[in-house]
């Protein structure tokens, strides 16, 4: 059954599998009570009345007709007091002030869905192991688990039940096993830590970062973004340079659809590729040991991607992370604070123009909201960004898998190839 949920990650509510159903259970007899209440026999609606104040005097169970009450407010509350809840604009909104009772019904099956998930979002904050992914629910996109993706994503039934339950950190974990009361210690087999969670397994034991672990998983998601990167950057390349354009704003009247013609293309002076046609690239993957460009600046750093034009001067610095979806930002922060003397540096004593991307891909297999702006920003089509997102989630998921079935076993086989998926 598919889960009627917009502002939740799907993956999240997996563990509330009775949810859709009641949720469904709860519209229809909301529905059911406004057509009664709506309806233009005096005798059914004398009925409803009859029954309204009978369920009204009852505390313990859940009546639709008192839930109708608040549900009602709501939607009154909305349609005199109305809100834009999308990007179109303000004054674009088809705001109805007088809605048809059958248009009126549909607005209360959409609150009732809405005030369902903001109680499971509340009943989320009561649960200390479970509620984990309120920390990231703002910073990163969901989990792709669309049909089309399960079936033909080439994800496999545990990868898929992997996310789900670490999503919620209710992997078969020591901690956990020892809280089960299914082992006497919680300790790491590799490293000897005496509490080993997931997120010590997937991003903080110190004999997986030295075993070269977390680079395969951080290198083979390197991979992808080199791959995706440097088709653009070609493409790029065998365009001519655009101008650049000053920025117009266009207003729009109240109620009217924009006129696309005067609308300014984002595929035109927003993208950092679009200005030059003499890009070059660099990825720093095993084996490809790059030196940051002399003619630049000369330094050790080598940040994960480099992109350069000799036309402009101008440098893109993309460095991509994988960290624990909770510390997503805090990764973000750490690999600004790491780059800024360089950067610097650049601005103050060479003519180029120094930029630096972040790219944050989550142990759990979920993007960070940034990394796709980012994206964005080099100019790659949407429809390409929405596929290299779901790659790099999907890659992340099972390179974590892969280390999580490990955590017990201190071999590695250090020559294992890459996920990159062509």
């Amino acid at each position: 059954m598919k889960m009627a949920c917009s502002s939740v990650p799907n993956a999240t509510l997996a563990w509330a599998s009775s949810a859709p159903l009641s949720q469904h259970y709860q519209r229809m007899q909301l529905i059911k009570c406004e057509l009664l209440r709506t309806s233009k026999d005096p005798a059914i609606i004398d009925l409803y009345k009859t029954r309204e104040s009978y369920n009204a005097k009852l505390t313990r169970t859940w009546k639709a007709s008192k839930a109708l009450t608040v549900v009602n407010a709501e939607v009154d509350l909305n349609l005199k007091f109305p809100s834009q809840e999308n990007n179109q604009g303000l004054g674009f909104g088809k705001f109805n002030p007088n809605p048809t009772r059958s248009e009126r019904r549909k607005l209360i099956s959409a609150k009732t869905t809405s005030l369902f998930e903001e109680s499971l979002i509340a009943h989320s904050t009561s649960l200390k192991q479970q509620s984990v992914w309120l920390q990231w629910k703002e910073t990163a996109e969901p989990f792709d688990f669309s049909w089309h993706n399960i079936i033909w994503g080439g994800i496999s039934e545990e990868v898929l039940k992997f996310v789900l339950n670490a999503s919620v950190n209710w992997v078969r974990t020591p901690d956990l096993l020892n809280l089960w009361h299914y082992k006497k210690s919680c300790f790491c087999v590799l490293c000897g830590a005496e509490k080993c969670t997931l997120h010590h397994i997937l991003s903080e034991c110190p004999y997986s970062l030295k075993d070269k672990r977390f680079t395969w998983r951080h290198d083979s998601a390197l991979s992808l973004i080199g791959q995706a990167l440097c088709s653009h950057v070609e493409y790029m390349n065998s365009l001519q340079p655009k101008a650049v354009k000053s920025m117009s704003i266009a207003f729009v009247k109240a109620g009217t659809a924009p006129d696309k013609t005067h609308m300014s293309k984002k595929d035109g002076h927003e993208h950092l590729l679009s200005k030059a046609n003499d890009w070059k690239l660099l990825v720093d993957l095993p084996g490809s040991n790059y030196v940051f460009p002399p003619e630049i600046y000369s330094t050790a750093e080598r940040p994960d991607i480099l992109i350069w034009s000799v036309q402009l001067h101008e440098v893109l610095l993309v460095e991509l992370t994988c960290p624990a979806e909770e510390g997503i930002k805090a990764a973000q922060v750490r690999k600004e604070g790491r780059y800024l003397p360089l950067l610097d540096n650049i601005t103050r004593n060479t003519s180029w123009k120094p930029k630096l991307l972040t790219v944050e891909v989550g142990v759990r297999g979920f993007v960070a909201s940034n990394s796709r702006q980012a994206f964005l920003r080099l100019g790659l089509p949407r429809q390409k960004v929405s596929a290299l997102c779901k790659k790099l989630a999907s890659t992340a998921a099972k390179c974590s898998y892969t280390i999580y079935l490990a955590a017990n076993s201190k071999v590695w086989d250090h020559d294992r190839p890459l996920l990159d998926q062509h």
